[in-house]
């Protein structure tokens, strides 16, 4: 009787220790997963805030190219409608300049 109690003992004592030792790998394990999975957040995080930027900026550049080219249609039209050769059936050459500076 002795000898098994000193063999469950043993066995025991042996599961304890790797139990133990499987439960710190885990834990390490989840903790890696946990730093990995934060960074990646945070890299992700990052990256949509600069393309965010590069957005606002690109729209901005944009808007202001619109703005201009909106200006110069105005001024052309203005200028399409002091020109005496406006009512003829036919582009004069300073109509045909006028939708060249538009391109």
């Amino acid at each position: 009787m002795a000898v098994v109690a000193v063999l469950g003992y043993t066995y025991h004592a042996g599961y304890a220790s790797a139990d133990a030792a499987w439960s710190l790998k885990y834990e390490q394990r989840e903790v890696a997963i946990t730093k990995a999975t934060n960074a990646e957040v945070s890299r992700i995080s990052q990256a949509n805030a600069q393309a965010k930027a590069i957005e606002a900026k690109r729209l901005d550049e944009l808007a202001a190219d619109n703005a201009a080219l909106e200006q110069q249609i105005k001024e052309k039209s203005d200028e399409a409608d002091a020109d005496p050769d406006r009512d003829r059936p036919a582009l004069s050459n300073d109509s045909r300049l006028r939708i060249d500076a538009i391109h």
